[in-house]
């Protein structure tokens, strides 16, 4: 996990504390509601990412790429070496992006529905 990982569970926590003491609980449903529906779409998507990118889809893309390789002619400019090589480095930020933005949104996520579970306590007390 990323340095910031605990960090930001932490303020997301205090946050919803000190919101949690200041505000009256009649404006806090909303704002519950909100948040958990927010924080519930970062969690998903970022666990559609992951799952992309552990190459669960990758036989049924392989397939698809073979269905389509039999039925549609390769132009034989695509065949050349300057269009098939791909860049290492290029590869390299590609995934690293990935890997930070996935890790962003399902740490966002988690803290969104931790805010407003620390939010719901308050509501009912």
């Amino acid at each position: 996990m990323k340095k910031w990982t605990y960090p930001l569970l932490a303020l997301m926590i205090a946050s919803g504390v000190v919101l949690g003491f200041i505000t009256q609980t009649s404006s806090l449903l909303p704002l519950i509601n909100n948040s958990f529906l927010y924080g519930l779409f970062f969690v998903i998507f970022g666990c559609i990412i992951l799952v992309i990118r552990s190459g669960f889809f990758t036989a049924f893309a392989r397939g698809f790429q073979q269905l389509k390789d039999m039925i549609f002619r390769k132009p034989r400019v695509l065949e050349s070496d300057l269009y098939s090589a791909e860049d290492a480095s290029f590869r390299r930020k590609k995934e690293a992006i990935l890997r930070g933005g996935t890790s962003l949104l399902l740490v966002s996520g988690f803290g969104m529905i931790l805010f407003s579970l620390v939010l719901t306590c308050f509501y009912y007390v």
